[in-house]
């Protein structure tokens, strides 16, 4: 424990207009002055004057008789001093870091550091316009354009490039390479104009060859329903198949009308087609029903000049008001059309629901018989005509041959005679 000692008889203590004065005051006691070397010279009076009124503070806190508020103002008094201090250190430091600072950016001194740059600056501008400078000798821009019309310019590399890529005679050039695949696209495409102009008259000729079938078998049944509707007296033909009908203005459909002696009307269909399909919305009986619609007839009939009805229509076939039948002379247009006209009579006098179904099938298998037997007396006419026809070659050959062999032996009797 450190021992302070004052020596009382050098050691004056006074107070004067509320200061504390004390004279010749001699303090033995290490740590502080410890303290006090460690301080500037000028700020130890400073500091004695703290450490005396901490100590005072202290002194009255250990309840040793030294008035407290007193301590308490001497400590405030004592921080404000240590704050302006601090303050009036740091505006110091402040207002030194300022110069200091506004000297290094300050543009009008060289030495600075603003200066420095801003010399390096426009030292490395002028050094980089120089070497982009188009009118200074050996600059990257002068260095640039030289080597551009070496390549752009008349007679530089581009032109001969350009030259070689767009001659068309030079052998492997893109302008002949072009040229040939041109030559190669406009040659497929004439072929295939060609080919696709001979296909398209091809089928124009098929098709008009098959107008021309319809047409012709179109007038083949009108001749025949006429010469039928000759033998029943009264009636009216009619051909409407380029007439619009009752449908509306675009529908043709049914291509003959028979008017029967008691005004009930017969529409028939002729066709010339390969295939013919019975039922669905685009099958014959659709169009027979429509036909019937469209011409106000009471009964359909479709004649067929080619075999093209499914196999279980076969070459006539009832379904109710709707006729179908293959003809080729005129046999079974006749029967179908007085098939229809017992069937408009039948419903007529209604009698529709009386027919025997036995029969009626009957009558449809009979027909069917006869007209096998028909075409079979047909295909075998036909063979026997044709075996005339050639036994009748024959003997116009061997006629002429033997006139041949009579002229001559006339003519070898002759010269005999002679």
């Amino acid at each position: 424990m450190t021992v302070t000692t004052l020596r009382r008889p050098e050691t004056s203590v006074a107070i004067e207009a509320g200061d504390l004065v004390i004279e010749h005051l001699v303090v033995v006691d290490r740590e502080v002055l410890a303290l006090v070397e460690a301080a500037p010279e000028d700020d130890r009076a400073d500091i004695v004057r703290r450490a005396l009124s901490v100590g005072a503070r202290g002194l009255m806190t250990m309840g040793l008789g030294v008035d407290v508020t007193a301590v308490d103002t001497r400590v405030r008094q004592t921080l404000v001093s240590v704050a302006d201090e601090a303050e009036r250190r740091i505006g110091s430091l402040l207002a030194t870091a300022h110069e200091a600072l506004a000297g290094q950016f300050d543009p009008e001194q060289r030495s600075s550091l603003l200066g420095r740059a801003l010399a390096d600056f426009s030292a490395w501008r002028e050094d980089l316009l120089g070497r982009l400078d188009p009118g200074a000798e050996g600059s990257h821009t002068t260095t640039f354009l030289a080597r551009l019309a070496e390549l752009v310019g008349r007679g530089g590399d581009l032109e001969l490039r350009l030259a070689e890529a767009l001659d068309p005679e030079a052998d492997g050039s893109a302008l002949n390479r072009m040229a040939a695949v041109i030559d190669g696209r406009f040659a497929e495409l004439r072929d295939l104009i060609v080919h696709q102009q001979g296909v398209t008259e091809g089928r124009a000729a098929e098709a008009e060859r098959g107008t021309a079938q319809g047409v012709e078998f179109e007038d083949r049944v009108e001749m025949w329903v006429r010469a039928w509707a000759a033998r029943v007296g009264g009636c009216v033909v009619e051909r409407t198949g380029r007439t619009p009908g009752n449908l509306g203005s675009g529908a043709t459909v049914g291509d003959l009308v028979v008017t029967l002696p008691d005004g009930h009307r017969i529409v028939v269909e002729a066709k010339y087609q390969a295939t013919i399909g019975l039922g669905g919305k685009d099958g014959i009986l659709k169009e027979l029903e429509r036909a019937r619609d469209n011409r106000r007839a009471d009964a359909a009939v479709c004649i067929s000049g080619r075999e093209a009805f499914p196999s279980e229509v076969g070459p006539f076939g009832v379904y109710g008001t709707s006729i179908l039948a293959v003809d080729d002379d005129g046999t079974l247009t006749a029967v179908a059309l007085r098939w229809a006209q017992a069937a408009i009579a039948a419903t007529t006098a209604g009698k529709a629901d009386t027919f025997d179904a036995g029969a009626i099938a009957a009558e449809v298998v009979a027909i069917r018989r006869l007209t096998e037997q028909l075409r079979s007396a047909r295909a075998t006419l036909t063979n026997v005509r044709k075996s005339v026809d050639g036994l009748s070659d024959t003997l116009g050959e061997l006629r002429s041959d033997l006139l041949e062999r009579a002229t001559a032996i006339e003519r070898a009797a002759g010269d005999r005679a002679d």
